[in-house]
């Protein structure tokens, strides 16, 4: 019976709409929004007593609900869903869907001086609620020079009405290379710097929810650059000595050492307990960053100090130097007494000594004579280099 009664207000509906003119009615609100699981609220307000009022569900002009002075009727897969004023004929839906979602038309009957006809549509919008949203990037560890894009995930609505970026909190700058696509739903970097650094959020809505993500902190892996090496540049033999390597990176590096081009050690530091002759020499250390899958290196110079630290070749150079020095002040005594006695002016040597060792001028006959005495100083001087310069030097 209830069909039949339904098929007929349809029938009536559409024959009223081609028939007289009617007062159309303006609805309160248009369109309504809902969300799902919402109720919803047609709210019409004709002029007059209202004497009887049906509403069709267009296009398929579905009946939903008709009153003529009795008691509502309900149309098919609106039961318990529907609740009709019968003062104003509006209509209220409860748990809404996405099925709910269209264009609802009414036609009704109002008295006042007499009865007057009136009609009009409204449209229902049901929306999904935006349930979260996340930002997603395209590299898992970001590297400084390389293109990456962020994408903002939509979960729980096919509809998003807009998408705002924030950096930091504020509103994300875009430039040449910072870029949006059409619907924002993804922010492209190209290339991404260790300028892009901080939190970035993506905030979604639609009409019926506004939803931000968590934050998504990005940090560009970048290096290492600027390696240098911490050390005195010489210290003693037996002290003790700590090279220290650093190197601007994210992660942090993995640092490498070498002593004369050959790998000796692990690590940011590398020490010496007590420093040793054998010590001197190039230090190098090469950083590298496991992610960047770069490297850059330093080198230090190192002198290690003291007579010990010295080479047998070395000190006997040292030595040679020395003994030269000690001839030259022995020849400039010897040429001095030589010049003393051609002077006329000196005073003639006293009688010869007969102590053991001591040089007598008496018998100083010329030319022969002096040099002898200097062929045997000369010999002397070259015998006592010769025998230095071949004595071990330890350390």
């Amino acid at each position: 019976m209830e069909n039949s009664q339904a098929a007929l207000l349809t029938l009536g509906f559409l024959l009223f709409l081609k028939g007289s003119s009617a007062l159309v009615v303006t609805p309160v609100t248009d369109p309504v929004i809902s969300k799902v699981g919402d109720n919803a609220m047609l709210e019409i307000k004709p002029p007059g007593v209202l004497v009887s009022v049906v509403w069709f569900f267009s296009p398929a002009k579905i009946p939903v609900v008709s009153w003529t002075g009795i008691n509502p009727v309900i149309g098919a897969g609106y039961e318990n869903r529907v609740t009709l004023n019968t003062t104003t004929g509006s209509v209220e839906l409860r748990s809404v869907n996405l099925r709910d979602d269209g264009v609802y038309m009414f036609q009704g009957t109002t008295f006042t001086s007499g009865r007057e006809r009136f009609i009009g549509s409204v449209t229902l919008r049901v929306y999904e609620p935006i349930t979260n949203v996340n930002v997603k990037p395209s590299l898992a560890q970001p590297i400084a020079n390389q293109a990456l894009n962020l994408t903002c995930e939509v979960l729980g609505s096919q509809t998003v009405s807009s998408r705002l970026w924030l950096k930091d909190s504020q509103p994300l700058s875009t430039s040449d290379r910072i870029t949006l696509s059409v619907d924002s739903s993804v922010v492209s970097f190209n290339p991404v710097l260790q300028s892009d650094n901080g939190e970035y959020q993506c905030k979604a809505s639609n009409p019926v929810s506004e939803v931000t993500s968590a934050g998504y902190r990005l940090e560009v892996n970048y290096g290492p650059e600027q390696a240098s090496i911490t050390a005195p540049d010489s210290a003693a033999e037996g002290s003790s000595v700590t090279f220290t390597c650093s190197a601007q990176s994210l992660p942090p590096c993995n640092y490498t050492w070498y002593f004369n081009e050959t790998e000796t050690a692990q690590g940011l530091q590398y020490n010496i307990a007590s420093v040793t002759n054998a010590d001197r020499g190039s230090y190098t250390c090469v950083a590298w960053n496991s992610v960047t899958g770069r490297n850059t290196s330093a080198v230090k110079e190192f002198i290690v100090t003291g007579l010990g630290s010295l080479s047998s070749g070395e000190i006997a150079g040292i030595v040679i130097c020395t003994l030269a020095g000690v001839t030259g002040v022995a020849l400039g005594v010897y040429f001095s007494v030589k010049l003393c006695r051609n002077n006329p002016h000196d005073l003639k040597p006293g009688p010869a000594q007969s102590s053991t060792g001591a040089v007598t001028y008496e018998n100083f006959k010329g030319p022969s004579a002096s040099a002898t005495y200097e062929n045997t100083t000369a010999i002397r001087i070259a015998t006592l280099i010769q025998e230095t310069s071949q004595q071990p030097y330890s350390l």
